[in-house]
């Protein structure tokens, strides 16, 4: 079994996201990206490592709706 996880980049992209509007075709090359994972354990180790970027970068993790401004 895979686990998908898709991150949103940026910080206008967030913002977008959370307001529900549209991401141009550009932008969801660019700043929407998908990762795939063989376990849970590897999923949760990447999310880490992200929540570690804290402060450095904004993203948005929908399925967890964590949101980083």
């Amino acid at each position: 079994m895979k686990y998908n996880l898709e991150v949103i980049f940026g910080k206008e992209q967030v913002l977008k996201f959370s307001n529900n509007e549209p991401f141009t075709k550009e932008e969801t090359e660019l700043n929407v990206k998908q990762y795939q994972f063989n376990s849970v354990e590897e999923k949760q180790a990447f999310i880490k490592g992200l929540n570690e970027a804290l402060g450095w970068i904004d993203f948005y993790i929908p399925e967890l709706e964590m949101v980083k401004r």
